[in-house]
Formats: C-alpha cells, sequence, structure tokens
C-alpha cells in the first residue's frame, strides 16, 4: 500500500510503502524504465540492484523485493524512520558533537570497506552525501544509492577513470 512520497532522482522517486502481508514499513525505489535506458544507465541500475541484493552489512541498505511492470523498474528496501544525514543536519544544526562525528565516521568508513572489500564484491561507492546517509530507529547509519557505484574494482584493473557524483 503506497502511503506518501519520500524523495525523487533523476531517474525516479522514492515512496513510503506497508506490504500487506507482513504490514511492514519499506521504502520502495520507483525508477522509470526509459528514463534508464534514454540516459544510458542500464549497467548502473544492474549495479545498484547487485549491490542491494549481494551484500550484507548492517550499514548498507539491503534488498527486501524487486519487482517490474512494462514501464518501471521497483526496487524495495527497509524504511529508515530517521531519514537522512541531510534533513537530520538541517532539523537539528549543522554541527554534531565530537562523540556523534566519530561514530557515523565509523560505521560509514565500516561500510565502505566492506564494499571495498572481495566479500562486498570490490565496490567503489561514488556518490558519498547526506541525502544517501539513512538514520534508523536506533541511530545507526545506513548507506544507500548504488547507482553510482562501480564493481569488480581491484588493484589488478585500471580502476575507475570516470567523474561521477553529485555537484
Amino acid at each position: 500500500t503506497l502511503l506518501q512520497k519520500l524523495g525523487s532522482g533523476a531517474f525516479g522517486q522514492v515512496f513510503l510503502v506497508r506490504h500487506k502481508a507482513d504490514n511492514g514499513l519499506y521504502a520502495m525505489k520507483v525508477l522509470k524504465k526509459d528514463m534508464i535506458r534514454t540516459r544510458n544507465q542500464v549497467e548502473n541500475t544492474l549495479t545498484e540492484r547487485w549491490v542491494l541484493a549481494e551484500t550484507s552489512h548492517p550499514f548498507l541498505t539491503s534488498l527486501r523485493y524487486a519487482f517490474q511492470s512494462a514501464r518501471k523498474l521497483y526496487l524495495v528496501m527497509d524504511y529508515m524512520v530517521g531519514g537522512d544525514l541531510f534533513n537530520h543536519l538541517r532539523q537539528f544544526g549543522p554541527r554534531l558533537s565530537v562523540e556523534k562525528t566519530r561514530f557515523y565516521a565509523a560505521e560509514l568508513v565500516s561500510a565502505i570497506a566492506y564494499l571495498h572489500s572481495e566479500a562486498g564484491g570490490n565496490v567503489i561507492y561514488r556518490d558519498l552525501k547526506p541525502e544517501n546517509v539513512l538514520i534508523d530507529a536506533e541511530g545507526h547509519l545506513q548507506l544507500t544509492d548504488f547507482g553510482l557505484a562501480k564493481r569488480n574494482v581491484t588493484e589488478s584493473c585500471s580502476g575507475a577513470a570516470t567523474f561521477v557524483g553529485s555537484p
């Protein structure tokens, strides 16, 4: 059941939804297929789905369900009741305490180190910004939005040479 719109991006929107069977709250990302094709983002979308589905870390968003219609792709993830770090900073002030900063930094470093590891698929996360850092009910972070991530980047390959991310 669609409850409300949480946000929107270049390729789609994110909605708060309630699962009819388990009554749980989830965030559902809805991507328009024609927009993905037009902007040559098929590989990036496949990478995002892979990272969401195949990685497992307490500070990374996980895919719960995925499905599609003729025109749209749907990625369903856990809903983070704390919102994102951007709105948290805007609501509570632009400065965090040293303790909270250390806590958040440790969780982000843990998530990114996992992504860089073989277990995480040798993934480079390339869109770190407060809007992509979610906060759960206990105050822990979860990194989200893997559309710009790059997989299988190892020391023996050429790495990532493209310029991507948000201004």
